[in-house]
């Protein structure tokens, strides 16, 4: 990852434990050893520096190809933090107001109405919908039921599931395809909740990704190739993969259990070879035209983008440089990142309050960039993703990355968070170097005192 820009650090010299992920290290290859995962990829940065470096296996279970910083994982909810990126350099340029109308760009959302609170009838909207609403999950639009991979039945467990579930299997069948025609189809249906009153995890990036569109005349593709992966200098980020690079692509399984044992197993979820999967272009799983979600997921599981480890770190670090790329591009302003590394549900513009109906924390706040540790050691740090996620501390100028593409049907055997992911491992090497440092400023103290006396 020299090559990208970053530095080899050593976990010492930047006031972290070294033991503490040699450690980790050694439980995650015992992990990868009882059959979790065929591959694992995860990184830690510190001012700057890769400290920690785990490419642990192979893509798949064919073992033909070693997990590389290049290999491809689906993203997921990890474009979220990718499109209000791009979005956020739309407002920073002037281009559109991040409290602005949505209808002032999408007519049909002026006069949308709303399900009442008791589920009995609709009413009219209270106020409009705005951007910053659409950016914040509080614009009263949800999601439909998900499933882990097309081709497993859709089913609805809750009222908004059913509320978007015709939809969702329009999205799935292509019928809806397009940012516009997903656009057009929710301007029919009721919203959940009143703008700013609930958070509501939703389709509601798609609609801002679809403004962006309009704003700029250009597909959101575009967009967010040229403000957001070009600039940090993410280079291996695609939407679709060529045949010839899907030795990159991390195979997706989900890990299962039969009844009565304890044993493990893999189960392959996209097809038995690389080259089968729906993010190869060609391939018969492959959606027409590519996936065009803006918050990173479609129909039944579809994920929008594909994403490298030493991608994800350069994201991670253009946002602890303040909004400038490794590089040296300038991709947010400053004061833009600052406010996105804080917690916006404390914002009554984006909120009517800091926990809105829907918000499942009073320990974790929410920013347009995903979640904000709110209170403890790590107050401000911020972590996003789908299966595979980013974690990063500002204060501390460290950040993680932890890519997988494996889906827990059943819980690992052995699985203990606090030594094996890695966020909270980083956590542990802070404080214990913090307990070493003060230890041996103990006993240089005591050494000086006997030397006086």
């Amino acid at each position: 990852m020299v090559a990208v820009g970053f530095h080899r650090g050593v976990p010492e010299d930047e006031g972290l434990d070294g033991v503490v992920f040699e450690a980790h290290r050694h439980r995650i290859k015992q992990h990868l050893d009882r059959g979790v995962f065929p591959g694992f990829a995860e990184a830690a940065l510190c001012n700057g520096k890769v400290v920690f470096t785990n490419l642990c296996g192979y893509t798949d279970k064919s073992k033909r190809h070693r997990m590389s910083p290049q290999t491809l994982f689906r993203g997921y909810s990890m474009m979220k933090p990718i499109t209000a990126t791009a979005f956020m350099s739309l407002v920073d340029d002037g281009t559109v107001g991040l409290h602005d109308p949505v209808h002032r760009y999408i007519p049909s959302f002026k006069n949308l109405q709303v399900r009442r609170k008791n589920g009995q009838g609709l009413e009219a909207l209270k106020k409009p919908m705005t951007l910053c609403h659409l950016l914040m999950h509080t614009s009263g639009l949800g999601y439909g039921p998900g499933s882990i991979t097309p081709g497993v039945p859709l089913v609805a467990r809750s009222a908004e599931e059913k509320h978007y579930k015709s939809l969702t299997v329009r999205q799935e069948g292509g019928d809806i395809n397009t940012l516009e025609k997903l656009c057009v189809e929710l301007a029919r249906l009721p919203l959940l909740h009143q703008p700013g009153s609930n958070y509501a995890y939703g389709m509601s990036l798609d609609v801002l990704g679809h403004v962006m569109e309009i704003v700029t005349g250009q597909p959101l593709r575009k967009i967010i190739q040229t403000r957001v992966l070009d600039r940090v200098g993410m280079r291996d980020t695609s939407f679709m993969v060529q045949r010839s690079r899907t030795a990159h692509l991390a195979g997706y399984y989900r890990l299962m259990k039969d009844k009565g044992v304890s044993k493990r197993w893999l189960q392959r979820l996209d097809g038995s070879r690389a080259e089968d999967s729906m993010y190869v272009k060609g391939s018969a799983a492959a959606y027409a035209g590519g996936v065009p979600a803006a918050g990173g997921l479609w129909g039944a599981g579809r994920s929008t983008m594909l994403f490298s480890l030493r991608d994800v770190l350069l994201f991670c670090q253009m946002l602890l440089n303040r909004g400038r790329s490794v590089s040296g591009k300038r991709v947010l302003k400053t004061e833009t990142v600052r406010s996105l590394l804080g917690d916006w549900l404390r914002l009554k513009r984006a909120s009517d309050k800091p926990d809105p109906e829907g918000w499942g924390s009073e320990d974790v706040g929410w920013s347009p960039l995903g979640n904000i540790e709110r209170y403890g050691p790590h107050a401000g740090a911020l972590y996003m993703g789908g299966m595979s996620y980013f974690w990063l501390d500002p204060r501390r100028n460290i950040a993680a990355a932890i890519m997988t593409e494996t889906y827990w049907q059943v819980d690992p055997l052995g699985w203990k968070a606090e030594l094996d992911d890695l966020d909270q491992v980083i956590q542990k090497a802070v404080l214990k170097a913090k307990r070493k440092r003060k230890s041996a400023h103990s006993a240089s103290t005591e050494a000086a005192k006997r030397q006086r006396r």
